[in-house]
């Protein structure tokens, strides 16, 4: 709320609403007593007018939108399980351990809802299935911004009895010293990152999570498990070893393309959805797009 230009913002449904006042009315003192005694001005009530302010996304160039629409695979929806890549996801545990087998958390009604559904549409998407493992993981819902839930696996006590894994996760102050000259940039953000690896056949047991209704386990790395994210940066390295540091920087999830001018950064985004689109397609991406030279930028779902 900003009194000085009598505006009031808030979010209704996922959208940015704000309200105007009226700037010609003046305010002056009064009492509780006046109000109540002029009916009239109560009976009128207050007059607002409503605005839903959009946020206009800037057009993308068109070189750009002939690389989405050549690579087509990439930017929709992948439906069913990663393929096979030879660097599935292990879990690799202290000799000598038992099974980890915790008992399901206590849930008030409404999380035991948004369990089910979460839980059904996981079935659907093929990422889970039903279980008889000796392994079981409560269940966690973690709120997000949008006020939805997020789905998460409690897998702390089965986080302590595996063998981390001490693959190298880079520095971000590292890898900025490497943007060097770059004017230009690229930013793609994988959809469900960690479920584009499949988890290996012989450790899916492992994974297995309880909840009041059920006894499910990945068939994809979930998130929580303490070498997933070595696993994942593992990956992403070899896929992109040929163009790390030269005009290209990964982070987990995130692909940061950049180059010295348009022409250039073009042809370098042409290359870096190439070697996504030899990835099956398996990779789904918000494109953000930035020029610096001409104050371009937007953010863009795809």
């Amino acid at each position: 709320m900003d009194w000085n230009t009598h505006e009031l913002g808030f979010t209704y449904q996922g959208k940015q609403v704000t309200l105007w006042g009226d700037k010609t009315l003046h305010s002056k003192q009064s009492t509780l007593q006046l109000l109540d005694a002029n009916k009239s001005v109560l009976s009128k009530g207050v007059q607002m007018e409503i605005h839903r302010q959009e946020v206009p996304q800037p057009a993308l160039p068109l070189e750009i939108i002939q690389i989405l629409k050549q690579f087509p695979t990439v930017v929709t929806e992948r439906h069913g399980l990663p393929p096979v890549r030879g660097n599935e996801h292990s879990i690799p545990l202290i000799p000598g351990c038992t099974a980890v087998n915790i008992r399901p958390y206590k849930y008030p009604r409404a999380h035991m809802e948004a369990i089910e559904k979460l839980v059904e549409e996981m079935l659907q998407q093929q990422v889970i299935r039903p279980s008889t493992s000796p392994f079981a993981s409560p269940v966690l819902l973690v709120k997000k911004k949008d006020k939805t839930w997020r789905f998460c696996v409690d897998y702390r006590a089965l986080n302590r009895v595996t063998v981390p894994n001490k693959f190298p996760i880079p520095h971000i102050d590292q890898l900025l010293d490497e943007l060097h000259g770059a004017r230009i940039f690229s930013k793609l953000d994988l959809k469900a990152g960690y479920h584009q690896i499949r988890m290996a056949k012989e450790d899916i047991y492992k994974t297995a999570f309880r909840t009041h209704e059920g006894h499910y386990e990945f068939l994809v790395m979930p998130f929580g498990l303490t070498n997933a994210p070595a696993t994942f940066q593992a990956l992403m390295n070899t896929i992109f070893k040929p163009l790390l540091r030269k005009y290209v920087l990964v982070f987990f999830d995130d692909i940061l393309i950049f180059s010295k001018d348009l022409p250039t950064h073009f042809q370098h985004l042409q290359e870096v959805f190439q070697i996504l689109s030899k990835q099956h397609g398996d990779k789904q991406s918000k494109v953000f797009f930035c020029s610096e030279s001409s104050g371009l930028s937007g953010a863009h779902n795809l």
